[in-house]
């Protein structure tokens, strides 16, 4: 009986190892296919908190469609750091939830490095094709004074996970870090100065006390003696301000101080390459013509004097550059001032890139006070009616044969799309540049695209006027045909045939027998022999 007692207790027991363990083995498995967050959070819950995170910073990267922030870097409080896994991230930037695409130990830069205590998270750049921007950037658009600015707050969330010393730890942060950047962009411009002085306002006639901001970009290793050449560049609307970094950061103008377009100059005499670049920026706008407000391009700039006292200095203080190959550029209110420097010191520059360029080809009428007369009608960016078009056009010109004349001086070359619904190419460029060829120029040209594609997202459409990034993504190859736009009478068209495909043109630069493959290596070759 004992005997029948204990194997049925055996039989009991060795049902209830199987049962549990059935049990156990078909117990429901945690959810695989559940995104980051969710991740994140059940891991969250056994770890402690790692609170040694003593700083975060932003990335902030250019691109031809302005700044994103593609990094967040972590200064943490140990060196001990063993292990990482991008599956363990989650982060928001400005409010935008960022795929993350890889987390490594760096230096503070956000580049790999080994024991330094630094965390950088990589996130994927998003790009908005309705608002032309990538997710989560650090800009803001000021729609009253129409400028780029950082915004007030950028507010960086993060959750993960961090082996320290071989224990996990939760990290947890929520922390506005508009203040923490690293931009190498920026940083490749560290000469910072300003230049002031006293000058005429063309409106009122008063003296005004006025101020320009500079960042230049210099070639390092230089050796005495040796001196290379000087772009200058001129921003557009909406890069003004007291801030270089929204410069360089807001049409891509860094691009001017790296490697794939510095490669194209070549220092005097020597077979070292490299340029330097010097943006200014404007307080307000280069069109300004002494109100504070953007004018319609046919005006005098306030700012005509002080910028070229401006480079001057630059140049007076740099024993390095080349004052026979000072070159200048720039877009949109840029390119205004671009065509307006090159018509009142005609004798300075060696040549000039002014791009989709608001030097007006007619005077706008005005009222007995000096303001000009306005239409009412609706304007809208890229589209119909541009910000010009509720200006009342005249047919007396402001780009006059005695203009013309001086501009011939320096060689030039335009650029510019047929779609720009901002400044129209007709009422501007088309036809300045047609009276320059027949007035002789003959180191004149014009590359003319039908559209702006973009690269940094394979063929993201740009509005026409956005032409500056041809120019900065080093895309500007082909010219017009010079003979079909001097002896048109088209007023529509003046003889141009946009070319994407020919990337600006069917046809070539040439001077002297020389031709050039694009407009930066017809710059190089451009030198002034006779200086004023």
């Amino acid at each position: 009986m004992k005997k029948n007692i204990v194997m049925i207790l055996f039989i009991m027991l060795i049902a209830g190892v199987i049962v549990n363990g059935a049990v156990r083995k078909n117990r429901k498995k945690p959810d695989r296919t559940r995104n980051d967050e969710e991740k994140v959070s059940e891991k969250a819950v056994s770890l402690s908190n790692y609170d040694g995170v003593k700083k975060i910073s932003i990335f902030v990267q250019g691109f031809e469609s302005g700044p994103a922030v593609s990094k967040v870097i972590l200064q943490m409080d140990d060196y001990r750091i063993t292990g990482l896994d991008k599956n363990n991230w989650k982060v928001k930037t400005n409010g935008i939830e960022r795929k993350v695409t890889n987390v490594y130990i760096s230096d503070n830069k956000g580049e790999k490095a080994f024991d330094t205590g630094i965390i950088t998270i990589e996130l994927e750049n998003v790009f908005n094709q309705k608002t032309l921007k990538y997710e989560g950037t650090p800009f803001s658009y000021n729609i009253k004074k129409f400028f780029n600015e950082w915004v007030k707050e950028y507010v960086v969330e993060i959750e993960g996970k961090v082996t320290v010393n071989g224990k996990d730890y939760l990290v947890s942060k929520k922390e506005d870090v508009i203040n923490n950047r690293v931009s190498p962009d920026t940083e490749l411009f560290n000469y910072r100065n300003s230049f002031s002085g006293n000058y005429k306002n063309p409106i009122t006639k008063k003296i005004e006390n006025l101020k320009l901001e500079m960042a230049a970009y210099e070639p390092e290793n230089l050796k005495k003696g040796e001196k290379k050449p000087l772009i200058v560049w001129l921003h557009g609307q909406g890069e003004g301000g007291t801030d270089p970094d929204i410069d360089i950061l807001g049409t891509e103008t860094s691009a001017l101080a790296k490697e794939e377009i510095q490669k194209y100059f070549i220092a005097g005499g020597t077979d070292t390459k490299g340029a330097f670049v010097l943006a200014v920026q404007s307080p307000t706008y280069w069109m300004d013509e002494g109100d504070g407000t953007n004018g319609n391009g046919s005006g005098n700039s306030r700012y005509t004097q002080i910028l070229m006292d401006t480079i001057k200095e630059y140049v007076k203080h740099n024993p390095y550059v080349d004052t026979n190959r000072i070159y200048l550029a720039g877009d949109s209110n840029g390119g205004y001032m671009t065509v307006n420097m090159i018509i009142t010191y005609p004798d300075y520059f060696a040549a000039a890139v002014p791009i989709c360029e608001a030097y007006a080809y007619h005077e706008y009428a005005r009222n007995s006070d000096g303001t000009y007369k306005t239409n009412n009608i609706e304007v809208s960016a890229g589209g119909k009616n541009s910000a010009v078009s509720r200006f009342v056009e005249t047919k007396k010109l402001w780009v006059t044969k005695e203009k013309i004349q001086k501009m011939k001086k320096t060689p030039v070359w335009f650029i510019a799309a047929a779609d720009d619904g901002i400044v129209t190419p007709k009422k501007f460029s088309l036809p300045t540049y047609r009276d320059l060829l027949r007035a002789g120029a003959d180191n004149a040209w014009y590359s003319y695209y039908e559209n702006v594609v973009g690269t940094d997202v394979p063929n993201s459409r740009f509005p026409g006027h956005f032409s500056w990034i041809y120019f900065l993504n080093n895309q500007v190859e082909g010219v017009q045909n010079r003979d079909k736009i001097k002896n048109s009478k088209d007023t529509e068209t003046f003889g141009f045939e946009p070319s994407n495909a020919g990337k600006g043109g069917s046809e070539k630069a040439k001077v002297n027998g020389k031709t050039f493959e694009n407009v930066f290596q017809w710059m190089n070759f451009q030198k002034k022999t006779n200086k004023k």
